[in-house]
């Protein structure tokens, strides 16, 4: 574990983020998880538009799918990218 946290401290001053310093003394109940959650900072209305907004393109792909059905393809590319935002 400490193996893991000492990869990911790296990895932090790689990426330029800062390191906490209460985090490298040893702290061993944090978790990989606890730390990756404490970085991503999207809130709920944010998550809530960018699902919106995924769906809504992979709806649009999947019916425009359909102008290009009897062209196998066109029609397989813009199906399974409209599928695949769809789940986005």
């Amino acid at each position: 574990m400490e193996k893991m946290n000492a990869a990911f401290e790296k990895m932090k001053m790689l990426v330029g983020m800062e390191i906490d310093e209460e985090s490298t003394e040893g702290a061993v109940d944090s978790s990989f998880l606890d730390d990756f959650n404490h970085n991503c900072t999207l809130s709920t209305k944010q998550r809530l538009y960018g699902f919106a907004v995924c769906l809504a393109a992979g709806i649009t792909c999947t019916l425009l799918s359909m102008l290009v059905f009897f062209n196998p393809i066109k029609f397989g590319i813009t199906f399974s990218f409209g599928n695949l935002l769809a789940l986005g």
